[in-house]
């Protein structure tokens, strides 16, 4: 049986055997005698479709066809009236009712057939565009509520990067104001002795000492300032370019030889890792940036004064659709108990050098939000650091 649940409604048996005998090869047949039982069926498990006499005692056809539409659970299922009333007028009123189809009496069994099919059929198809309304519409909820979400988790992270940049730079201008307004203090008062002819060489010297002082105080300030600036402004820059084939090898050779002012003169050496035929599709000006940041916390953090080191900027395949660029060092690791921050926006071990602390940290977004990868750092085996770029082969051209 491949056709669908029918309810016939009719007051007369024998009606209701001649629609059963058309219909109950192909489909489950259930009987009503009047309108009231036909509705306590329907409502206890509604048809599929329902076959309905329009003169019955009680309720008529057309209050049942009425009830039915009202009732949430039966209103989208389709009512066909077979009835001997053939007159324009009440197959009107029958369809104004809420029915689909009209048949007369006496019925052909190959109409009747093929009006139950086509109901069917259009009933089905309803329903499977009105699921997939339902479920494109959880989807859109869902999207909705995830794009909400991480709008959130983004206004979060940028109220907390705000907070840093502002903390940060705060510290710096507050010194240099107070070294400007206690320097101006100062010229003030000697300009009041040199009127007054009351200003000795002695006071003079100590002076011109201190405001000396106070100038490279104000100098190293500002330039901290600037740094800072300028490492908040690397989180949001667009690096610009296009995708473009990158031969790797050559690439990390020309990166490393950039950099030669920075490591050559502390003494360090720099080799490349890399097979000669390694390629990758990506953003070669994103490359370059992140892996000139790795190269440089290498420099500022892996070794002590005086100590010379190695770096190596290094690529391999990880499987068809993966390229793992690197920078490792033979320096001193990472310091116990900072393995969990150091990817944390102005966290460093070195604030009082003047670092900033955001370097990885926009390696992190950069690698993630614009390459499509991701970014990890751990101590080596054996001593040393490993930063690693875990990069798609092909960036998506969505990025």
């Amino acid at each position: 049986m491949s056709g669908g649940h029918i309810l016939i409604v009719d007051d007369d048996t024998a009606n209701i055997r001649a629609l059963a005998s058309v219909l109950e090869d192909r489909h489950e047949v259930r009987f009503a005698t009047s309108g009231r039982r036909a509705l306590e069926l329907a409502s206890a498990d509604p048809p599929e479709l329902v076959l309905l006499d329009v003169m019955m005692p009680g309720l008529d056809g057309y209050a049942v066809c009425r009830l039915l539409k009202t009732d949430p659970a039966t209103a989208d299922v389709p009512v066909i009236f077979i009835t001997s009333l053939s007159s324009p007028e009440e197959e009107a009123f029958g369809l104004e009712t809420g029915a689909v189809d009209y048949v007369t009496k006496p019925f052909s069994p190959a109409i009747v057939r093929a009006r139950v099919a086509t109901h069917l059929s259009l009933r089905r198809a309803n329903r499977s565009l009105k699921d997939e309304n339902e479920h494109l519409e959880a989807l859109v909820r869902e999207r909705t509520r995830k794009l909400a979400q991480a709008q959130r988790e983004k206004m979060a992270a940028l109220r907390q990067m705000v907070a840093g940049v502002a903390h940060e730079i705060n510290t710096p201008i507050g010194v240099a104001l107070g070294s400007a307004s206690h320097l101006g203090d100062r010229v003030a008062a000697m300009t009041e002795r040199l009127a007054a002819n009351q200003l000795r060489r002695a006071e003079l010297e100590r002076f011109l000492a201190s405001a000396g002082e106070l100038a490279a105080l104000l100098s190293s300030t500002i330039a901290r300032a600037g740094e800072i600036v300028r490492c908040f402004k690397g989180v949001a820059a667009d690096h610009g370019g296009l995708r473009q084939t990158i031969a790797l090898r050559p690439f990390l050779e020309q990166v490393t030889e950039s950099l030669r002012p920075q490591w050559e003169p502390l003494g360090h050496r720099m080799t490349v890792d890399c097979p000669a035929d390694l390629r990758m599709v990506s953003n070669p000006a994103i490359l370059s940036a992140l892996l000139e940041q790795l190269v440089r916390n290498a420099l500022e953090h892996a070794f002590p004064a005086g100590r010379h080191g190695l770096v190596t900027v290094g690529a391999a395949a990880s499987g068809p659709e993966t390229v793992l660029l690197s920078v490792a060092d033979d320096g001193a690791g990472i310091a116990e108990g900072t393995a969990g921050r150091i990817l944390e926006p102005f966290f460093t071990t070195r604030r009082g050098t003047g670092s900033v602390g955001l370097g990885l940290n926009i390696v992190d977004n950069l690698a993630t939000d614009r390459l499509g990868g991701s970014f990890t750092i751990a101590s080596r085996t054996g001593g040393g650091t490993l930063a690693t770029l875990h990069l798609p082969a092909r960036t998506p051209p969505d990025l």
